[in-house]
């Protein structure tokens, strides 16, 4: 599953990585314990090009007579999301990706408490995490534009600690993700897939994790 982020690029950055053409997120502060239900950054792509915009990181659709209630999905199994009514339209219409430093899981220990760990890309690049997109409106209301990211099994890297991981798109597959014209549910389950073995750095990171009020770079370290 991914239930925990870390987002502490600037804006700037994310936009030269993602071939950004158009930037319309306010910066945010370096974020190292990003949790459901927060702002994150989301690239999609528009008529004029891909957007870097700002999404909240639990998915309210459109029918929901109240985002604060009902169901609010932060993960979408890739093996399903084609056939689930909450996801499957947005699957073909609303894809968009989360860039990401990295994200956490957690290890059992024999004495019961919960040890973190940080995985990050080997090469140092953001993770493109895979995810879907809705836009809530009410007369009245603010609008209200959230998303839900795309798990697939664990690789073999994840599988110690997980039996899911996020589906993190490399170049290939992270154009044809973000290309509007693709709308074949066929064409695009196939680019939700664990990432190879290698691909991804395990470290143990601090226990303050644990905790969603803690926050900052000494997190990542145990």
């Amino acid at each position: 599953m991914c239930g925990r982020l870390v987002s502490a690029q600037p804006p700037a950055v994310i936009a030269a990585q993602f071939q950004v053409d158009e930037v319309v997120i306010d910066t945010l502060p370096p974020r190292y314990n990003v949790a459901p239900t927060a702002v994150v950054p989301a690239v999609a792509s528009t008529r004029s090009g891909r957007r870097l915009g700002a999404m909240s990181w639990g998915l309210v659709p459109p029918w929901a007579d109240d985002p604060t209630t009902g169901p609010r999905p932060i993960n979408a199994r890739a093996e399903t999301i084609a056939e689930k009514p909450l996801f499957a339209e947005a699957l073909v219409r609303r894809r968009c990706v989360v860039p990401a430093d990295g994200f956490y899981e957690w290890r059992t220990s024999p004495d019961g408490t919960k040890q973190p760990f940080y995985l990050s890309m080997t090469d140092g690049s953001l993770l493109a995490l895979a995810a879907v997109w809705e836009r809530w409106e009410r007369r009245g209301a603010p609008a209200l534009v959230s998303c839900a990211i795309v798990t697939t099994p664990a690789n073999e890297t994840v599988r110690p600690l997980h039996d899911r991981m996020p589906a993190v798109l490399l170049a290939h597959a992270l154009d044809q993700w973000l290309d509007p014209a693709l709308r074949d549910r066929r064409s695009l389950q196939p680019l939700l897939q664990p990432l190879p073995t290698g691909a991804l750095t395990v470290a143990p990171a601090s226990r303050l994790v644990n905790s969603t009020a803690n926050d900052g770079p000494a997190l990542l370290s145990a």
